[in-house]
């Protein structure tokens, strides 16, 4: 499917005069557009030297993240993104990719890993080599079997949810310099950190922000900025810090990953001035719809879906999205979140129905890290629930082998847990590990050998944590 005439896309951002513009901002100096097209390029004609069309793309710098995406997008080639570089998650990518680009390490990638450093071309790169039609994106998102699902998507997708994302907040950004929390590695960060602003030539800051103290001098150093960040983090602002000294400066204050409780959303408009916009979608769908939750009673905090997206509920009660930046946008694609739908298409969410959890605004898939314990010598049963004490965290319950009995007797029952939760971090993030551990002679389960999970969250609550 072709991309329907667009305002912004690749195409132009590569082909269009800017050198004016400043594209990033990187440790504080300014790089302008033509010279990240010009560095893309010549990244281009280094990588047109391998034959290989699945690359894997991992970076800890964003500057490098950027240049190394526009380049292979301009090569035409398969770009496979991993959530992080964990050596377990590494080797889970090498059923995708033969070629790994990278400013880091590739532990674990079991195909070619290449270090950014060392690719260059004597070649003079030209606009003519550009290969954006063949260019796909891959992202990893946990499916609900439990392995690490591939999502696919074409560049065209990614320009007509750009598209959609300008059309309802490009006035309000304006010129602001995007200045960013999250991770640029999963679809989030891709389209709101990276792609977005560069076509609409708004300048990034590359610097990941993960501290409030160090976001608030960055706003403080320009006249407008748009924030990217997440739930966690906009959890947990310090109220003692001065934020005054960025009010009338935040044009757009947005968080995607798990839906903001208002009482957080009401924190962060005291603190930066503006109501956060709540991004709502997927890996698979893109973005579904956006709100502002305000406090004003009798103000309506439904969901408003993104322009020329249209959502339904299935026969199950599922929300069934329908936008044209899905592979079949006259088909849909079906959350897994049970909905309540108005008249005007705004709607309520009223929880999800499968095992798709967010944990520090990370989504996590209980199946697969059931799958990944069960897979240890240690354990030959185990249940994983999300406990809500607050701040949610997930507590595993595990009946040992005997081997993992022998370890829990001789060592103990910390280092027992850390040896496991040392074997999970091959593949999820810390702040998503289970923080409280039970074992248990046996799982709890009914006549009908359903799990009990009352019994199973009565067993949490002593408070131990891991």
């Amino acid at each position: 499917m072709m991309a329907t005439q667009s305002t912004l896309s690749l195409q132009r951002f590569f082909s269009q005069t800017i050198a004016p513009r400043v594209a990033l901002f990187h440790n504080g100096q300014p790089l302008s557009g033509q010279e990240v097209i010009s560095r893309s390029l010549k990244l281009a004609t280094a990588i047109n030297q391998y034959d290989a069309q699945n690359w894997g793309l991992f970076c800890d710098d964003a500057s490098h993240f950027i240049i190394c995406l526009l380049a292979l997008m301009a090569s035409g080639k398969t770009i496979c993104l991993p959530a992080n570089n964990q050596p377990g998650t590494l080797a889970d990518l090498s059923e995708h990719a033969t070629m790994l680009l990278t400013d880091s390490h590739g532990h674990g990638f079991t195909g070619q890993s290449v270090q950014l450093h060392s690719l260059n071309s004597p070649v003079k790169p030209t606009l003519t080599e550009l290969e954006l039609s063949r260019s796909s994106l891959i992202f990893f998102t946990s499916g609900s079997s439990g392995a690490p699902k591939a999502i696919h998507k074409r560049l065209w997708q990614l320009e007509n949810e750009i598209n959609a994302q300008e059309q309802t907040w490009g006035e309000r950004l304006k010129d602001s310099v995007i200045l960013a929390c999250v991770a640029h590695q999963h679809i989030y960060g891709v389209l709101f950190r990276v792609l977005w602003p560069l076509l609409a030539h708004r300048p990034v800051d590359t610097h990941q922000y993960q501290y409030p103290e160090s976001l608030l001098a960055a706003i403080a150093q320009h006249n407008r900025v748009a924030v990217i960040a997440s739930p966690a983090q906009l959890e947990r602002l310090p109220a003692e810090l001065n934020w005054s000294a960025c009010h009338h400066r935040v044009a757009a204050l947005f968080s995607s990953g798990a839906p903001l409780k208002q009482r957080f959303a009401a924190e962060s408009q005291r603190c930066f001035s503006t109501l956060p916009v709540e991004i709502l979608g997927s890996t698979e769908t893109g973005g579904v719809a956006w709100r502002q939750q305000h406090s004003i009673n009798g103000s309506s905090n439904a969901w408003q879906p993104l322009p020329q997206v249209k959502v339904k509920l299935n026969d199950q009660g599922l929300l069934v999205v329908f936008s044209p930046w899905l592979d079949h946008p006259e088909t849909g694609c079906a959350m897994g979140d049970q909905a309540e739908i108005y008249r005007d298409q705004s709607f309520d969410l009223k929880g999800r129905a499968d095992q798709i959890v967010k944990i520090e605004g990370k989504r996590v898939s209980l199946p697969e890290m059931t799958r990944r314990l069960t897979a240890h010598p240690l354990i030959t049963q185990a249940v994983l629930i999300v406990i809500d004490g607050g701040r949610q965290q997930i507590g595993a319950i595990a009946v040992l082998t005997e081997e993992g009995l022998a370890q829990l007797n001789r060592n103990g029952r910390l280092h027992t847990t850390r040896l496991l939760k040392q074997a999970l971090s091959q593949y999820f993030e810390t702040v998503t590990l289970p923080r409280k551990w039970r074992f248990v002679s046996n799982i709890p389960v009914n006549t009908q050998g359903k799990l009990i999970h009352s019994e199973l969250a009565n067993l949490f609550n002593a408070g131990e944590t891991a």
